[in-house]
């Protein structure tokens, strides 16, 4: 760990203190900032974009024989 980059001490150090891991520190953090900085038109686009690309399931068919 380079102690001279202090945003990288500083998540360790949280997510310690706080026991969570590293990712979920960061899953935080930005959740924090998607909400102070995307106002309800940009959290409205962002949801249409996942429903949009998101891959659909595709339902396996089932034959039955008799």
């Amino acid at each position: 760990m380079d102690l001279n980059k202090w945003k990288s001490v500083l998540v360790k150090i949280i997510s310690k203190v706080e026991g969570r891991t590293i990712s979920g520190q960061l899953r935080i953090i930005f959740e924090l900032w998607l909400t102070e900085n995307l106002n309800s038109d940009d959290l409205e686009y962002i949801d249409i974009e996942v429903l949009r690309n998101k891959p659909e399931t595709v339902k396996a068919q089932s034959v039955l024989s008799d």
